[in-house]
């Protein structure tokens, strides 16, 4: 089984995809997790600027997610780790650094086919829980069930806030406002695989919801869809 969560920033979406698929005992693929990662390589390994990911060469993008190097695998929790020349760098993928770059380079299309591939690989053999921005619209467009997470701006930019306050990066509520507003714009304005609301997608608004309340949510929405044993 496929279910694919997609939606925006601090929509909620990785959260609850983790518990999703701690819930059903299904294995949790994170999208931006390999974004994440591949920046992370690009920028410590290769030393490309910010910028530079908007265009990477294609050798190194084929270089860093060779299957040889970069390994993705999912604990006994069924959270995802990526290991990379038997390293796991998944603690290194969660800064605010990382964050943006990795919403630069997913806008390229080279490296946009090459995750997409990935994901489908990983998904042959294994119940997964996907999120992502184009998780139900792109990766998997024949997902059995797909759900699209969002809430409104002014909620979604002080959830940003309150996480990089935990990481201890402190932003105003204007900057948070901002870096949302921006990070909207680059994700459904790209050419390739943009942000959008996926085919027969269920659309849950959780602007005034806790993750607790969105997890019951989706999983009253797949007993009555049959998708739960």
């Amino acid at each position: 089984m496929i279910i694919t969560i997609d939606g925006p920033t601090a929509s909620g979406k990785s959260t609850t995809a983790t518990l999703l698929a701690q819930k059903l005992g299904m294995n949790h693929l994170n999208s931006g997790l390999l974004y994440r990662a591949l920046a992370y390589l690009l920028l410590n390994k290769k030393q490309y600027g910010l910028t530079d990911l908007y265009e990477p060469l294609a050798r190194d993008v084929s270089f860093f997610l060779d299957p040889e190097r970069f390994l993705v695998s999912f604990g006994k929790d069924n959270k995802m780790s990526i290991l990379y020349a038997q390293e796991d760098i998944t603690p290194f993928l969660k800064d605010e650094i990382i964050d943006s770059a990795a919403s630069m380079v997913s806008t390229n299309a080279v490296v946009r086919q090459k995750i997409t591939d990935l994901q489908r690989v990983l998904a042959q053999e294994k119940d997964i829980v996907l999120d992502g921005r184009d998780a139900g619209s792109n990766v998997f467009p024949h997902a059995d069930v797909k759900f699209y997470v969002t809430a409104s701006e002014p909620i979604r930019a002080v959830r940003w806030q309150q996480a990089m306050a935990k990481k201890g990066i402190n932003f105003s509520l204007l900057e948070a406002i901002e870096n949302i507003k921006e990070r909207d714009s680059r994700d459904q304005n790209r050419k390739i695989a943009p942000l959008q609301i996926p085919d027969d997608a269920i659309v849950i608004d959780n602007s005034d919801d806790s993750i607790e309340q969105t997890l019951l949510e989706i999983l009253e929405c797949l007993k009555k869809k049959g998708a739960l044993n």
